[in-house]
């Protein structure tokens, strides 16, 4: 479980994120909200709101259920809950929440606790001598290009370098060095989870098994040779491997 799926179940009734989810539906039903000057009501509305040209709601606001925080969304014509954008509360010691493109939080500020994010690695992003290099790959240095990564191809390679981030959309909480995506470069997981792709070619992937690079392009295998896989430990296997090749959760390690 993530951090932002355990803080968003923990004892605090409701959650930031549940809150959030009550706010934008209760918007998509009209529920009326009211403007106030001090103690008394001056004006009642559906909602706050900025409009284009045409006449269409881009963005909007109201206050949640609690009454003690603020949900910005937009791009909600028509759909059956609203997109949230941000929601700004003064629970506890005070929350900020960021939504995704889904309407689903990904990011909270939490005065209390920190950063809580919903993805589950810490990444950063490289120069990339390979243009193929699909998430999940397994890269190492470029010994011909100080700084770039290309993607490995030998077993118990130890400039064995990580993971590329991002398969099965399992995004990255916190990208370094970030920039435009391009095919030149790649965003590569330092730390935390992350799907590997992997191979047999060692024998059969189990969870808790360390793995390292193989002769498959791209795929990790399981380590068996200690000797050799000492400095080309890319993490370890959190789940077993079901077939021949595939995706594995990994808790990313280098050693």
């Amino acid at each position: 479980m993530s951090a932002l799926a355990a803080w968003s179940g923990s004892a605090q009734a409701p959650s930031l994120g549940e809150r959030a989810r009550g706010a934008l539906t209760q918007v998509s039903r009209e529920r009326s909200a009211f403007a106030l000057s001090g103690q008394q009501v001056k004006d009642t509305f559906e909602e706050l709101g900025i409009v284009n040209s045409a006449g269409e709601v881009v963005v909007a606001a109201t206050s949640d259920d609690v009454g003690d925080a603020v949900i910005v969304w937009a791009d909600h014509r028509g759909a059956s809950a609203p997109k949230g954008v941000i929601l700004v509360s003064a629970q506890d010691a005070g929350q900020v929440a960021v939504f995704n493109t889904a309407g689903n939080p990904r990011f909270i500020l939490d005065g209390n606790s920190g950063l809580l994010s919903a993805p589950g690695d810490m990444a950063e992003m490289f120069p990339s001598a390979t243009t193929t290099a699909a998430p999940g790959s397994v890269m190492a240095i470029d010994p011909e290009h100080a700084g770039t990564l290309r993607l490995a191809d030998a077993p118990y390679d130890r400039r064995v370098a990580g993971v590329v981030s991002g398969a099965r959309d399992y995004r990255p909480g916190i990208t370094l060095n970030a920039g435009p995506s391009a095919t030149d470069r790649v965003t590569l997981t330092l730390s935390g989870t992350v799907y590997c792709l992997a191979s047999s070619v060692n024998g059969p992937v189990r969870a808790g098994d360390l793995l390292t690079s193989s002769a498959v392009a791209g795929h990790a295998m399981r380590a068996t040779d200690s000797k050799a896989a000492q400095g080309a430990i890319l993490g370890k296997a959190l789940e077993d491997l079901r077939g021949e090749r595939g995706l594995v959760l990994m808790l990313a390690s280098l050693q």
